[in-house]
């Protein structure tokens, strides 16, 4: 291990959080404690004179990561082989995707129900399910899924799932205890390196747009608002949503495409011409930061993660296995079988109930027999794609920026956005600069893109991309930078595209017999907290009354006997 990598905070295995310091997380930044993110390494981008560190960290090829020794008549694994980018996890996880055998052994448990996946709907499933015998099995070392914060010199900084305006999500957040900071600021844009304040809010006609586009940008929104989607039938929504929303917005001309080619990775996954026009045209009632009651959390939305964790981990804490890798899950008989990897070893449980609370295109991969099973699930789970995602954090030394928390970046541009970590206990303190700042930049990369993720170079370079560009409309806030820190996922993101809201995802949420469907991709419209709280809450529901008609035939069947 070099140096540098002995002081990344990212380096090695996340030690179990706490249910002290997971509460703290509720508390102001100043008084939490950091935590560590897994799977991750660190480099010193060897192009840089200066002392800039370069870490780079994230799950790209965590989907998969079983031991070499699972294996049907493989050699054990060499220390450390499970944890890291090599090709060699590569190969292992394109055979369990490619249906290679596994030495299966005989149920060693038994629980009423087995949660995969401890991302959010994962680990609000468990909350619902307090009290009931569960297990919940999440492959990496932490909690939270694409909903995790990190900490730099005392600042908390998101890794992914930045802020909603859900009220739903917002009313769970209270349930926890936790107070929820609104973020009060409309989003600015910046075009052709000038930037404008309150883009959406009037800005677009002060900004260096030709009078052309500005027209076009004012039609646009007017236009989709009279579409008065909430008026519109099901079967209406469902048309709209087959066609994309690059025939939708055609029209308007190519300033308003560019804009929307950049906000829709970051937001929804997809370009306009993958991005369902259903979705496009719902987009002016919250673009730009137009919605009311905006909130977040220094460190996003995953702040609501460690405080959900630090909840579960009082009433809970033997039935959270982390590191625990689902690699089948069959039915049998009444049961469901669910084999997993943990600590080189694997381990089947039964159970009455499953819920796959992960994204498709790992659950079509586990359910043994999925095509004979469900034809039409099967079908559906192969229509869903994922879009590989880096977040670049820029850590600085002293204040670069604080004249709002998002702005936003039409295309083409290596990011789409970028947010003042700190902006809900910072926004408007403009005479304290001298304060360290973390400016968190959304860099969406194509599909094509995902393998070149597992590349240090590459994720550097991009990391080097984000600095300069932030120097073009910053001058001088390179000489302040301390840190880049690097996050990347392969499979964060659903593209919402054309189809997936009305017609796809009605057919991902269907329950297979006893085994129930989470994850914010089961119900349509954007990846989000806020659809993974609605994901979560429904498959408690429908576990609770199967459970029930189950107990009920076993009380029957007893009686009678």
């Amino acid at each position: 291990m070099s140096e540098l990598d002995s002081k990344c905070p990212f380096h090695g295995s996340a030690p179990e959080l706490s249910s002290d310091a997971a509460a703290e997380a509720a508390a102001p930044a100043n008084s939490a404690q950091p935590t560590d993110s897994s799977s991750s390494y660190s480099l010193m981008n060897p192009t840089r004179r200066d002392a800039i560190k370069f870490l780079v960290g994230g799950a790209v090829v965590a989907a998969c990561p079983s031991p070499i020794a699972a294996m049907q008549g493989s050699p054990a694994p060499s220390a450390g082989a499970a944890s890291s980018f090599s090709s060699e996890i590569n190969k292992i996880c394109h055979m369990v995707r490619d249906g290679e055998g596994f030495q299966i052994p005989a149920p060693s448990a038994q629980v009423e129900t087995v949660i995969i996946g401890g991302g959010p709907s994962g680990m609000i499933a468990a909350y619902r399910m307090q009290g009931r015998d569960f297990l919940l099995l999440e492959k990496e070392p932490r909690l939270g899924g694409n909903a995790i914060p990190e900490k730099w010199n005392d600042l908390w900084y998101a890794t992914g799932s930045a802020y909603n305006a859900n009220e739903n999500l917002k009313g769970f957040a209270m349930e926890l205890g936790m107070d929820v900071p609104l973020i009060q600021s409309v989003d600015a844009c910046i075009y052709k390196d000038q930037l404008t304040p309150e883009f959406w809010k009037g800005g677009i006609a002060k900004s260096n747009y030709s009078d052309a586009a500005k027209k076009n940008f004012d039609k646009f929104f007017k236009d989709m608002k009279a579409m008065n989607l909430d008026k519109l039938t099901d079967a209406e929504k469902a048309k709209l949503d087959a066609i994309a929303f690059s025939d939708l917005i055609e029209p308007y001309g190519p300033e308003v495409k560019a804009w929307f080619d950049n906000f829709g990775p970051n937001n929804w996954g997809a370009v306009t011409e993958d991005t369902s026009a259903l979705i496009g045209a719902e987009v002016v009632d919250w673009v730009g930061g137009l919605e009311e009651g905006r909130y977040t959390w220094e460190g996003g939305l995953g702040r609501i993660s460690l405080v959900l964790e630090a909840a579960l981990m009082k009433t809970s804490k033997e039935k959270l296995q982390r590191n625990a890798t689902v690699i089948q899950i069959e039915q049998k008989g009444d049961k469901v079988l669910v084999t997993y990897s943990q600590d080189d070893k694997l381990k089947t449980v039964a159970a009455k109930a499953a819920v796959m609370a992960c994204p498709k295109f790992i659950g079509k991969h586990l359910i043994k027999g999925i095509y004979q099973i469900d034809q039409e699930h099967a079908d559906a789970m192969d229509e869903m794609r994922y879009q590989p995602y880096l977040v670049v954090n820029l850590c600085y030394n002293s204040v670069v920026y604080n004249g709002s928390y998002d702005t936003n970046i039409p295309a083409p541009c290596v990011m789409t956005d970028f947010v003042v970590a700190d902006w809900v206990s910072q926004h408007g303190n403009n005479k304290e600069t001298k304060r360290p700042q973390v400016l968190s930049c959304y860099v969406p990369r194509a599909e094509t893109q995902r393998a070149a993720l597992l590349k240090d170079e590459f994720c550097v370079s991009l990391g080097q991309k984000c600095l300069d560009q932030m120097d073009v409309w910053f001058p001088g806030s390179k000489a302040k930078a301390a840190e880049v820190r690097v996050f990347r996922r392969g499979h964060p993101m659903f593209l919402s595209a054309p189809g997936v809201t009305t017609r796809v995802a009605p057919k991902l949420r269907k329950p297979m017999g006893n085994i129930f469907f989470a994850h914010s991709d089961t119900e349509g419209g954007v990846t989000e907290f806020a659809t993974a709280l609605q994901a979560a809450d429904r498959v408690t529901k429908e576990v609770t009354a199967y459970l029930g008609k189950k107990a009920a035939r076993e009380s029957v069947r007893v009686t009678v006997g």
